[in-house]
């Protein structure tokens, strides 16, 4: 797939002194009052705004936090100990008998008390608003470890021995009391503690509790429950105290790591650290703590069955202590039976035990990898201990054994492992693990012989390898060259091997690829072999003759090969991108070694490969102008899975066309050659031949390639011509191979017939040329060769004249045009978008070639076929095709008898006209309109056809699926655009074409809702605009503000922006003009999305607002719109409610005196409401009533005056207003009584608002209650009222 062009880290780099900025103004405030006082607890959305909105977007570059980290992490740091030590302070001063009871300082244990009122304010913090101020600086410090690594983060972490018992008391206290400590906060206490295991000195001389009896009293400990009151240490299942005085620290930190090890969480890694820290500690192992905790965990892998994630914490306290001893002897003494518990533990989870879980056996795979390195300290020794011997050889084959696991970490922790075990061991031994590595390569590769060349070297299949062992097997070479494990004379079958992975390639059932992790497996392998191996080793391995034997350059010009076609065909981006930076690599590092190498790298540049059809199409063509052995190999790459064979069809037909022009390029370097597209065409007829019958997606792609081969044909010819003879000789190949692929496409039904019909469509259009040369030559320029894409796509009188020139029919162009015509019986009945275009332009070529009689007779049989809608059963969608069959060849129709033409076009557009009446499926007007559009048939009969295209211009259907009138809307829309820039130049016909009737609905449906029809038409507007505004246009967003300030703007300086030939014709009626334009731009201003309906209401009232007579246009066109739109509620609902905005927004305050009809406007209001079942349309009408009223009746303007002129009108519009909305109040829906009930309640809320400006009292609060309107209708439900309440209270409030 293709990455992003916009990439991610430059973004992050612009705004990151943005977002540091933010968070270092934030942060001071959030852990400090004002006074400097640490808070107790902070919003939860503003931590979560410095953790989601500043912190996390740094993850994509870690190290531009560096600098900074030391200030965010000592306040943080600060803040969170002097909390702890505040609530300490807290609990003494709130219970200090019972901490003399105790007897102990509050910084050991403390009392249950103490513990509890230390615990009240978290517990009291339970609100989602809120969270306690350590759960928030967890939070951001884990956020930090998450982004730059634990490692980083704890350097600034205070290691003052002091707070060791602050930190450990307060994780005691939450466990003991129930706090509701979060995860962040027990994973950051818990790896501070780690650190601060760290200490120099011994733990007895920092504890507070070095006696055996407990910090707290016995009562307390028989309360709590937390320690054996006997021995004052905890008890934890499965581990047994030393017989020794141990440390009050160790006997409390154990217990909880214990307990912590075991989480799913992020604490299980800290408490690890916990354990490893303190049992390496010389006084603990003086003390026999290691010894128990070893004892502990072998005892805990043979238990009874937990669950996984406690497994995984003791196999990762064991993996660290070896790892911690690594340059000691510390763990000699264990390693033996270390090694027999985990062994067996792994024996036993293989059948499906507790430790069957992937992460599990990645530990073991750890842990034993940490025991051969230990034993490997001294190789000649450990060869000669017995014991050591069988564990490494048993570990190794353990490890090789999981290189084929089904989970890629186990994978990747097996190969790591073996390359630094490798890496230890003696060089016949390592050699002996490279070789098995590399022969379990050869498991399951099969070798076949090509039956029609026995003489052919056999070719590998790798279908019955193991995708996952290859990839655990090439990830293991990877890491053995990234380590220089192997010595050089291993390096041919290694670099053979990881050629091999390059291209490794295996598909699913379902038909996805699982061969890329070895691709990527390889990449890494062959750039690591770049780094760790001299140019003078590289150089001295042989090149394998048995797979290329073409070549004789060196084995690092074939690597780079190699990853040139990988970097520019590989499926997957991150393929693309890793091979990319191995040929930077290896041509860096590895100087003069490569052709062109330098250049190589600047085009194969590891951003420019990130899109993969410009990787394809044109770093493949760039990369072949430098070198022509990249180009053929290339070619041959193209020809496999990665090119013609891939899945996706969008990337065979990029592979198509990069197979064309590349192998168009190969002939320009080699002189201009038809002898090497001869080459090509045969390459792919021969693979073709070789493919199976279900092989569909290949041979798609393959007929692809073979077609921009032809497309190449005529620059070649004019360029060398056919007197040499190899011109005929390549037409007649590839004669013969179209009969040969037309005829298996008559005869055969393909599993995807739509991918056999499109390839097939477009060789035989590809073949245009080829055609020609066999039937009238190219000696003159009326002759000459064009590729055949070019000519179908050109409407003018290209095709005519090569008609024209046809004399005589050859009898295989005849066959060919024969077998065409047969196949698109088929072609011309597919419905998928890419057939359609490839099999009308197909026909259009059969045409060409066939004879007059044979042209006359197949256009009659297709008319027929396009008049007639297909009888019930059929689809409705088999003639599409040949609406676009039927209006294409307009060049071959213009090359009969006046007479014959004259009854051909009169055939046709009956034809169209009368299915079009008939046939009123939108999908069927959308194909005719489309298969007009672009063509001579529309451009010579745009007169007979344009009422077709007004009609989808107001296509408005609706039905299940939605709006489909807008498919024929769009494709209407672009009919028409084609049309107005065809007649551009010839002024008379433009006026005509342009018209009122077309340029309005254009117009209407530029502001409409939907953005797809309207960006459609500001394209086609911008047409009919002079240059400079036409440019403006197109600049605007099309649901910008400023977009429809445009068109409102375009009437009043039509003069000035329009084309000078039709401004006269299209101004003519300025009335018809905003009715369309407003009819349109009401559905965007009520029903579009929230952004476009602010838009949209935003430039209207800026419109009107700027003067009266704007404002009189816009209502003068809206009631127009009222009385002629009655019963399309798609126009006259958004209608009512732009109506009813306006008013409410004041702008027809702007109208002159006396120009609004207020009665008028309750007619046709009330004739919109009459008899509906549209609740929205009777909504907007109350809404319309209640903006009139008060608009008729001064409350919207601010002097208190009315909005009109003659006093009389006004007073008869706020009548019939009222009498509609007291009618509407005997409605039966109780929805529209509650909706009128609102409407006067706001109407009682403006008169009180009204009476305030008036008295000079404007501050005064305003209260609907207040008026003698509000009393009456508060206090009860009008949706449940009885008829006499209502009709008392309508008549009570003048609303009758």
């Amino acid at each position: 797939m293709d990455a992003p062009e916009d990439e991610l880290d430059i973004k992050l780099q612009k705004m990151s002194g943005d977002l540091i900025a933010d968070f270092d103004r934030s942060l001071g405030p959030f852990l400090r009052r004002k006074d400097g006082v640490v808070r107790s607890r902070v919003r939860s959305r503003e931590t979560e705004q410095l953790v989601s909105g500043l912190l996390n977007p740094f993850q994509e570059l870690p190290q531009l936090l560096d600098p900074h980290l030391q200030k965010w992490l000592t306040p943080l740091v600060d803040a969170f100990l002097e909390y702890l030590l505040k609530r300490d302070t807290k609990a003494r001063h709130r219970f200090p008998e019972r901490q003399q009871a105790a007897g102990q300082s509050t910084t050991g244990d403390g009392g249950a008390s103490s513990r509890e009122a230390a615990a009240a304010p978290e517990n009291g913090a339970t609100s989602d608003l809120l969270m306690p101020l350590p759960a928030a600086i967890s939070k951001i410090i884990y956020t930090l470890c998450k982004i730059r690594g634990e490692k980083v983060i704890v350097r600034f972490l205070n290691n003052e021995t002091k707070y060791l018992e602050v930190l450990l008391s307060a994780l005691e206290q939450a466990e003991r009391v129930g706090e509701r400590w979060t995860w962040e906060q027990r994973y950051v206490v818990l790896l501070w503690l780690s650190h601060l295991m760290l200490v120099p000195f011994d733990l007895a001389s920092i504890s507070s509790l070095s006696s055996p009896g407990p910090s707290s009293t016995l009562e307390e400990e028989e309360d709590v429950g937390y320690r054996d009151a006997r021995k004052g240490q905890t008890n934890v299942s499965g581990f047994t105290w030393p017989a020794t005085q141990i440390p009050g620290i160790t006997r409390r930190i154990i217990p909880l790591a214990i307990k912590y090890i075991s989480s799913p969480g992020k604490e299980r890694g800290a408490a690890k650290a916990v354990l490893v820290r303190i049992s390496m500690r010389r006084d603990m192992q003086a003390l026999s703590v290691l010894d128990a905790l070893v004892a502990w965990a072998v005892g805990a892998l043979g238990a009874q069955a937990q669950a996984p994630y406690y497994y995984i914490g003791v196999l990762g306290f064991l993996s660290g202590i070896l790892t911690s001893s690594a340059d000691t002897s510390d763990m000699d003494v264990y390693l033996d039976r270390i090694f027999k518990a985990v062994h067996d533990a792994a024996e036993k989870g293989s059948d499906g035990g507790p430790l069957s879980s992937a992460l599990c056996r990645k530990s073991v795979i750890k842990v034993i990898r940490a025991i051969a390195v230990l034993l490997l300290r001294n190789p000649e020794r450990a060869s000669q201990d017995d014991t050591s011997t069988e564990i490494i050889e048993t570990t190794i084959s353990f490890l090789l054994e999981q290189l084929g696991d089904n989970d890629t970490p186990v994978r990747f922790a097996a190969s790591k492992a073996l390359s630094i075990i490798t890496l230890r061991l003696e060089p016949d031994m390592a050699t002996q693990v490279v070789e098995a590595v590399i022969e379990s390569l050869s498991k399951n590769v099969l070798w076949h012989k090509d039956p029609s060349n026995p003489a052919a070297p056999r070719k590998r299949d790798l279908s019955a390898v193991d995708p996952l062992e290859w990839h655990g097997l090439m990830l293991t070479l990877a890491h053995l060259l990234y380590r220089r494990s192997p010595p050089a004379e291993n390096l041919p079958d290694i670099i053979h091997a990881l050629i091999m992975g390059l291209s490794f390639e295996r598909r699913s059932p379902s038909g996805g690829s699982i061969g890329t992790n070895v691709r990527d497996a390889a990449c890494f392998g062959i750039w690591a072999l770049a780094r760790r191996y001299s140019t003078k080793e590289l150089l001295a391995v042989p090149t394998p003759e048995r797979l290329y034997k073409k070549d004789s350059r060196s084995i690092i010009q074939i690597l780079a090969t190699e990853l040139i076609l990988a970097a520019c065909l590989d499926a997957a981006g991150n393929i693309r991108r890793g091979s990319s930076a191995a040929l930077q690599e290896l041509i860096g590092r590895h100087p003069d070694t490569v052709e062109e190498g330098i250049k190589v790298v600047q085009v194969v540049d590891y951003h420019g490969v990130a899109l993969r059809g410009r990787a394809v199409q044109k770093i493949t063509l760039s990369v072949t102008k430098l070198a022509g052995l990249y180009g053929e190999a290339v070619l041959e790459a193209l020809l496999s899975w990665r090119g013609v064979g891939d899945a996706d069809a969008a990337s065979r037909r990029a592979a198509g066309r990069a197979f064309g022009g590349i192998s168009a390029e190969l002939a320009r370097v080699e002189g201009v050659s038809i002898a090497k597209l001869r080459r090509s065409v045969e390459l792919v007829l021969e693979s073709i031949r070789g493919l199976a019958m279900r092989q569909v997606e290949e041979r798609h792609g393959l007929l692809l390639s073979f077609a921009a081969v032809l497309d190449f044909v005529p620059e070649i010819f004019l360029c060398q011509g056919m007197e040499s003879g190899a011109g005929e000789g390549f037409v007649k190949v590839v004669m013969d191979a179209l009969v040969w692929i037309l005829d298996d496409c008559q005869s055969k039904t393909y599993r995807k017939p739509e991918l056999i019909a499109e390839a097939a469509s477009t060789l035989v259009v590809a073949a245009f040329p080829i055609l020609q040369a066999a039937t009238i030559g190219f000696d003159d320029e009326d002759k000459q060769l064009l590729p055949g894409s070019v000519l179908v796509a050109d409407d003018k009188d290209a095709i005519s004249k090569r008609v024209k020139a046809i004399k005589s029919i050859p009898e295989q162009v005849q066959h060919i045009a024969s077998l065409t015509k047969t196949n698109l019986t088929d072609w011309l009945t597919r419905t998928e978008e890419e057939v359609l275009p490839a099999a009308s332009d197909a026909a259009l070529v059969m045409l060409v070639f066939s004879d007059q009689q044979q042209r006359e007779s197949t256009l009659k049989e297709w008319v027929e076929k396009v008049r007639h809608r297909p009888s019930s059963g059929v689809r409705i969608k088999n003639t599409t095709g040949y609406f676009f069959a039927v209006t294409k060849p307009y060049q071959v129709v213009a090359t009969l008898d006046s007479e014959a033409r004259d009854e051909a076009e009169g055939l046709v557009s009956k034809a169209l006209n009368e299915r079009w009446q008939n046939d009123r499926d939108v999908d069927t007007h959308v194909a005719i309109l489309k298969g007009l559009t672009g063509t001579g048939t529309l451009r010579n009969g745009v007169d007979m056809f344009m009422h077709l295209v007004i009609d989808g211009l107001d296509d408005y259907t609706t039905n299940a699926r939605g709006d489909v009138g807008s498919l024929a809307r769009l494709q209407a829309i672009r009919a028409t655009k084609w049309v107005w820039e065809e007649f551009r130049n010839t002024p008379d016909k433009w006026k005509k074409v342009v018209g009122r009737r077309l340029f309005l609905r254009i117009l209407r449906l530029a502001a409409e809702k939907l953005d797809r029809v309207r960006v459609e038409a500001q394209a086609a507007l911008a047409v009919v605009l002079k240059p400079e505004q036409g440019a403006k246009l197109r600049k605007d967003t099309f649901s910008s503000a400023g977009y429809f300030s445009f068109l409102l703007d375009l009437l009043p300086r039509a003069e000035e922006w329009l084309d000078q030939h039709v401004a006269a014709e299209v101004t003519a009626d300025a009335g018809l003009w905003m009715e369309e334009l407003l009819s349109g731009l009401v559905s965007s201003a009520d029903t579009g999305n929230e952004d476009l309906v602010i838009a949209t209401r935003q430039a209207l009232t800026e419109f009107c607002t700027r003067s009266a007579e704007n404002s009189l246009a816009v209502y003068s066109a809206l009631v127009r719109n009222l009385k002629s739109r009655q019963g399309q509620d798609r126009v006259l609902v958004p209608t009512l409610e732009v109506v009813a905005f306006l008013f409410y927004v004041g702008v027809f305050a702007k109208c002159p005196a006396g120009s609004i009809d207020y009665k008028g406007l309750c007619l046709q209001v009330q004739k919109a409401c009459y008899k509906t079942g549209n609740v929205r349309k009777i909504e907007a009408c109350i809404r319309v009533y209640g903006g009139l009223i008060a608009a008729s009746s001064g409350l919207l303007d601010n002097k208190g005056k009315s909005l009109g002129g003659d006093d009389d009108e006004e007073e008869e519009g706020i009548k019939e207003a009222k009498k509609r909305l007291g009618a509407l109040m005997m409605h039966p829906w109780p929805r529209v009584k509650s909706l009128v009930v609102d409407e006067i309640w706001g109407w009682s809320v403006m008169e009180r608002a009204a009476e305030a400006v008036v008295v000079d009292t404007p501050g005064k609060e305003v209260n609907g209650g207040d008026s003698m309107v509000g009393q009456q209708i508060m206090g009860i439900d009008w949706a449940k009222a009885e008829k006499g309440q209502i009709k008392l209270m309508v008549k009570s409030i003048g609303f009758e």
